[in-house]
């Protein structure tokens, strides 16, 4: 083993076990859920940013995940912001086993669910899906679940969940070095490529900003290719395009910037966090448990939490049957609590009847989609499918 391998192995094995810790104890302050310490989040990010192959040190398949998740796609960033997503709920699947294996509802994983169907499958294909949800014990069971006959050692699970929380980084930090590279659009294929040979996120943006301009200076010369889109012919290509890096679980204005909601308490022994739960278990206490995907937003990050003793009532939002899987929403109405499509009928007499707001760009439509899947989910725990 080279010394730069056995470096990053060293470094892997460090960030797992300030990951677990770091697990434990929102645990121990009845926050139950993925890591949501933002100067470990900070640390972690910094060295992906200089040392990429970190990636592949936490998760083995990470650097193959983002190529598959990214194929195809001409844009990369709304495809960043879907694979982001996805491996938030991986992580939150991995991190729920961890801390709460006793709860039977966390060994059924729906694939027929809102959350499977629209942020899943959409960012992954399904073999790498299957794949994931196997690193955690999960197998098929039939074609609408995957289930667990045994628990996988607590140390993988760890394992598993600081992996996926690593592409999360991976794919902001991909999206932002996109940014900082418009207007030019960049193939996913080159941004990879440039990513893995430069290795530091300045130096890979530097290569790229060459690159481009050699091949514009090519075709100027008559070379009739050219690796990069230009800008856009008219204020219109942009719509809905980002302009800023993302912040998945810190978004001022999106569905999830409610104020005093935060990561599921714990309530009567059980955890309160999940993710994907199985339906119809008469032995799960919807009263006591609810999840949220956002970070805490509003708590000390020092301090206990104190638990509430009752959640705030909050609106529960459902897809309208306009809605296909992977398609985007455009419209949410606060009053009936639905996202519709654009062409939708019944949309257009929300919007000209009720309160509402319309959902521009790609970000903020993913965000509620979401938001909804998971507002779906909780309501769907309270009784079987109907």
């Amino acid at each position: 083993m080279c010394a730069g391998s056995a470096l990053r192995q060293e470094h892997g094995q460090r960030y797992r076990q300030e990951y677990r810790r770091c697990l434990e104890r929102e645990l121990r302050r009845g926050r139950p859920g993925p890591c949501s310490d933002p100067s470990f989040g900070q640390r972690l990010r910094q060295q992906l940013r200089r040392e990429p192959a970190l990636l592949g040190t936490l998760q083995e398949d990470g650097p193959a995940l983002l190529a598959r998740g990214l194929r195809g796609r001409p844009d990369p960033v709304p495809a960043l912001h879907g694979l982001a997503c996805a491996f938030q709920l991986l992580e939150l699947a991995a991190a729920n086993l961890y801390l709460c294996p006793w709860r039977r509802e966390f060994r059924t994983v729906q694939t027929f669910s809102g959350a499977y169907v629209h942020l899943l499958r959409p960012a992954l294909p399904e073999a790498d899906l299957l794949r994931s949800f196997g690193r955690l014990g999960y197998e098929q069971h039939d074609r609408h679940r995957l289930t667990i006959s045994q628990l996988p050692p607590m140390p993988e699970l760890v394992a598993a969940a600081c992996g996926f929380f690593a592409c999360q980084l991976e794919c902001e930090i991909l999206a932002e070095l996109v940014q900082r590279l418009r207007p030019r659009r960049l193939r996913p294929e080159e941004l990879l490529e440039a990513r893995r040979v430069a290795g530091d996120a300045d130096t890979c943006v530097e290569m790229l900003q060459q690159l481009g301009t050699q091949r514009q200076a090519d075709a100027d010369c008559g070379d009739d290719v050219d690796l990069y889109l230009e800008t856009p012919a008219s204020p219109e290509d942009t719509r809905g395009e980002h302009t800023a890096p993302p912040a998945l679980w810190r978004d001022p204005g999106s569905p999830w910037d409610v104020p005093g909601r935060g990561w599921d308490r714990c309530g009567d022994g059980e955890c309160g966090q999940e993710l994907l739960p199985s339906t119809g278990n008469p032995e799960l206490d919807t009263s006591s448990s609810r999840l949220f995907l956002e970070q805490e937003l509003s708590g000390a990050e020092d301090s206990p939490l104190t638990i509430p003793q009752e959640a705030p009532a909050l609106p529960c939002y459902q897809l309208h049957s306009c809605l296909r899987p992977g398609s985007l929403p455009s419209y949410c109405c606060r009053t009936c609590q639905q996202l519709h499509a654009s062409a939708c009928a019944a949309g257009q007499l929300c919007r000209s009847q009720h309160h509402g707001q319309e959902l521009r760009g790609e970000r903020q439509q993913r965000l509620w989609l979401q938001r909804t899947a998971v507002d779906m989910l909780l309501a769907d725990t309270a009784g079987p499918w109907a």
